[in-house]
């Protein structure tokens, strides 16, 4: 069990250090393309364009975040035949087409 937490977290990890990344690149190179210039650093800027760029920053690494735990969770389903500690199967899952992962947060 010990072990299983471990594979899980360090699988995690690596997903969601890798979406991160690119996530903050994607939104990077969108402030720069919609805006002309380089997005704000250490809150130096006109208050509507550092709160613009905390919202659009905050957008994606939530989305990244979401994205990178889905994927990580249906990778370590697939590697070892059971869903990932934290996690149960969903027995909707086969009713529903289109389903990403099949797998649901256990609910305390």
């Amino acid at each position: 069990m010990v072990g299983a937490k471990i594979g899980w977290k360090l699988v995690q990890a690596a997903f969601t250090i890798v979406v991160g990344l690119a996530a903050s690149k994607a939104v990077s190179t969108a402030w720069k393309l919609g805006s002309g210039g380089k997005p704000p650093k250490d809150g130096q800027g006109e208050y509507l364009e550092v709160m613009s760029w905390a919202a659009a920053s905050a957008a994606a690494a939530a989305a990244a975040r979401l994205f990178a735990e889905r994927r990580a969770a249906a990778y370590y389903l697939k590697s070892t035949g059971h869903a990932p500690p934290g996690y149960v199967k969903d027995s909707t899952a086969p009713l529903i087409k289109g389903t990403d992962t099949g797998l649901v947060k256990k609910q305390d």
